[in-house]
This record gives structure tokens, C-alpha cells and sequence, in this order.
């Protein structure tokens, strides 16, 4: 008997064109980035309180994490969730297969 086993293939990361969907990749990019530090300095500031601010940010930085990795989930093929991936392409994969298709 033999069994019509299907080759593994590797999907590969959509293709972003069009400035707004350019601007959507760094857009998300840079608020997962930059939002756990503007979070931090705003409640420091507004609380003048150097560890509030500090456990702030790294709860940001949690719930960023979090975000991330939810995008990732999403978008990415289940056989290439192994492999490593920067935020950025995340992002690119989120947006490229989510928000900008054809």
C-alpha cells in the first residue's frame, strides 16, 4: 500500500505593494515597538514615580508580547511557526495575508 504523502512546502511571505499597506506594516511595527516605552515615561511622569512607571513599561512590554505573538498565530503557516521570525516580519506576514489582499 502505499500512502500519497503531500511534500512539505514552505509558504512564502506575501509580497507588500502599495504605500498604505507599506505604511500599515510600520505603522504596527512602531506602536509594538514604541509603545511600551511612551507608557512607561507617560505614567513616571504623571505619577512622578520612577517604579510605577518601570512596572508599567514591563507589563507593555508583556501585553506587546502578547500582541505579537497573537499576529503571529494568525498569519503564519501552522508548519512554519517553528521557525524564527523578527516582529517586523510578523507584521509583514499579518498584514500581507489579513489586511492587504488581492
Amino acid at each position: 500500500m502505499e500512502h500519497d504523502e503531500q511534500l512539505f512546502q514552505i509558504e512564502v511571505m506575501p509580497r507588500i505593494e502599495g504605500f498604505w499597506c507599506n505604511f500599515t506594516v510600520y505603522g504596527i511595527y512602531l506602536s509594538i515597538l514604541l509603545v511600551p516605552f511612551l507608557v512607561g515615561l507617560f505614567f513616571w511622569w504623571y505619577l512622578t514615580s520612577a517604579w510605577i512607571g518601570f512596572l508599567f513599561f514591563l507589563f507593555s512590554v508583556l501585553v506587546s508580547g502578547v500582541v505579537v505573538s497573537k499576529l503571529r498565530v494568525g498569519s503564519i503557516p501552522f508548519s512554519q511557526r517553528e521557525m524564527n521570525y523578527s516582529t517586523i516580519a510578523v507584521v509583514r506576514w499579518y498584514v500581507g495575508k489579513n489586511l492587504c489582499t488581492r
